[in-house]
Parts: structure tokens; C-alpha cells; sequence
């Protein structure tokens, strides 16, 4: 079975503990897909040039990058940055690793009209190049994992023009692991998982089910309202949003760490 690592890309998050992780599981036999986010990066390269990172809140409360002309080229440039090294890495670990910038592999339809909120005011902005998935290259990936190579994916999408765009990392990896029939999609990042008190990480959501994701919904601020929504389009038997902070963040995470979102009941009962 094919399991999808997201590794985020925000502050704080070091990579070398999940790759050595990572690399140990595939050099076991194990096959996984693994997509990156590139948000620190992005934000360095972007105060390097002098350009003013934005950001857009939707009307529900989703926090996203303002990608104008500009900051599509810094964002693209930061990605491949990350996704070169990320590869190398793996590389250098013995895995048979291939950087995929993300436009060879996801389809995406710019969004024309976004509806946002800024100090209050509901605003249309016009001019952003992000993008929403409609499409993944399977066979293209499903040709790398049969001859034993691990794809790395860049959250860079191809528009119906032919022009990059920014997708959400979280929602690119939900769709290879819903596409992929993945047995399980790991989503690391800065937080431990979902937790009752963004104060508190002895307040972790351990575990539910998919029928009760609206239950929980509430309780995710900022990014995790995306990670959230990525466990419910993945629609697959196991989901866990786990921290990257740790020594051996995916054995962790697989051994009972971070918030698990299970798709049915019986299996959470197994799981228990």
C-alpha cells in the first residue's frame, strides 16, 4: 500500500528528522509519496527581495497567501529551492528520490473572483494566481512508485492557460492519497495536531471519526481549519495531523502521536 507524508513548510518545522525517518520506511519496502510546503522559504526569499508578503482571509475564516504576478515568481523560485533540497536529502539517505515542481503531476483552474475580508470589509480580489486542484497526473506517479522511486511534490499547480499557480500543500496531499487509494496521509507541522486550546498541548484531540468532523471543526484556528479540510477530501481509512518537532515524527505519529481522523467507526474501535 502507498502512504502520503505532507511535510510542512512553516517556521520551526526542520526537516532532517522526518526525512531520516522517511527514508528508513522506504528503505524498508514501505512506498510513500511525500509533498512539502514552502511558506518559511517563500517569506525569506520574499523579505530578501523587499517584497511584502500578504496574506487573504476568506469569509470562513481560511488564511492563504496573496499570490499576485510578483509573488508567484517568488513563490515558485522558493518552492523548487525546497523541493531540490528536500530531494537531495533523501538522496543522500539512499532513497531513489525524484523533485517533481508540482505542474508535471497537478492540474488546477485559477480562481477568478476571490471573496475575502480585509479589516472587516468583505473584498473581491481579482489578481491572485492560486488555484483550485481538478486534477492529478496518477500515472505518472504510479509509474515512479512501481519502479521503486519516491516522488517529492512542490504545492505548484498548471493552470488551464499554462500558468503556475499556488494550491494549498495539505489539499495537494489529499488528493494524491484519496487518488492513490492511500492506506494513510500524515500531515506534519509546527503544532502537535489539533488541540481543544492553542495554549495547551495537553489538550490534544487524539482521535475521531470523519462523520464527526463538524463537531470538531470549531476548535481549528489558522491553518489548521485547512488540514481539517484535507482530512475530510481525502476520504481515506486514516488521517493523522502530527508534529514535526519531534525525533522520529512519522513513528510517532503512526504509534499513537498527534490527532487521528478515522473514516469508520469499527476502525476506530480497532484502533482503541
Amino acid at each position: 500500500m502507498t502512504n502520503v507524508l505532507k511535510l510542512g513548510g512553516g517556521a520551526g518545522v526542520e526537516h532532517t528528522p522526518a526525512l531520516r525517518d522517511l527514508a528508513a520506511r522506504i528503505q524498508e519496502g514501505e512506498q510513500w509519496v511525500l509533498v512539502h510546503g514552502a511558506s518559511a522559504a517563500t517569506n525569506h526569499l520574499a523579505q530578501q527581495v523587499g517584497y511584502t508578503i500578504q496574506t487573504i482571509t476568506s469569509p470562513g475564516g481560511h488564511i492563504s497567501r496573496y499570490t499576485d504576478a510578483r509573488m508567484i515568481e517568488i513563490y515558485g523560485a522558493a518552492a523548487a529551492s525546497v523541493n531540490q533540497q528536500i530531494t537531495a536529502q533523501l538522496v543522500s539517505y539512499g532513497v531513489q528520490a525524484v523533485g517533481l515542481a508540482g505542474p508535471q503531476v497537478i492540474r488546477a483552474r485559477r480562481k477568478q473572483a476571490i471573496r475575502a475580508v480585509r479589516e472587516g470589509r468583505p473584498v473581491i480580489i481579482r489578481d491572485d494566481y492560486s488555484g483550485t486542484i481538478t486534477s492529478l497526473d496518477t500515472l505518472t506517479l504510479k509509474t515512479l512508485l512501481n519502479v521503486g522511486l519516491t516522488p517529492v511534490i512542490a504545492p505548484i499547480a498548471l493552470g488551464e492557460e499554462f500558468e503556475r499557480l499556488n494550491v494549498d500543500g495539505d489539499l495537494v496531499a489529499a488528493t494524491i492519497a484519496r487518488e492513490l487509494d492511500a492506506e494513510k496521509l500524515i500531515i506534519l507541522s509546527n503544532v502537535p495536531g489539533l488541540l481543544r486550546d492553542v495554549d495547551d498541548p495537553a489538550s490534544l484531540v487524539r482521535r475521531f471519526t470523519l462523520d464527526e468532523l463538524e463537531r470538531y471543526t470549531p476548535l481549528a484556528e489558522g491553518r489548521m481549519k485547512k488540514k481539517l479540510l484535507a482530512a475530510e477530501q481525502a476520504r481515506i481509512e486514516h488521517v493523522i495531523l502530527a508534529d514535526a518537532r519531534v525525533e522520529a515524527p512519522i513513528a510517532s505519529a503512526l504509534t499513537g502521536a498527534g490527532t487521528h481522523i478515522l473514516r469508520e467507526v469499527s476502525y476506530v474501535e480497532h484502533f482503541a
